[in-house]
């Protein structure tokens, strides 16, 4: 599996997951999973390494104050490891030993 692909379809289904908490099930807990999942996967780009983009780091810092402020921090934060960090790994599984 390619990294870049995945942390796109984990943004997406960031975005959607939002959708669904927002309108169908209210939940905030679930729309603060959904921020964080959106915006994590978008945090890294993949090429031949990875590279941070920083607009999506800087919403995610910046939605991270007001969740921590006003939300759910600790669903935020589960959210944005998962988007950044299930990419992440298959990167690391899949790049050669040097």
């Amino acid at each position: 599996m390619d990294p870049n692909r995945l942390s796109q379809a984990l943004s997406l289904l960031g975005v959607a997951a939002y959708a669904y908490f927002l309108w169908f099930r209210p939940s905030q807990e679930g729309i603060a999973l959904a921020l964080g999942l959106a915006l994590g996967g978008a945090s890294l780009a993949y090429r031949e390494r990875p590279f941070p983009v920083p607009l999506f780091l800087g919403l995610f810092a910046l939605l991270l104050l007001l969740q921590t402020l006003f939300g759910h921090p600790l669903y935020y934060l589960l959210g944005g490891a998962l988007g950044a960090g299930l990419p992440y790994l298959v990167y690391r599984l899949r790049s050669p030993a040097r």
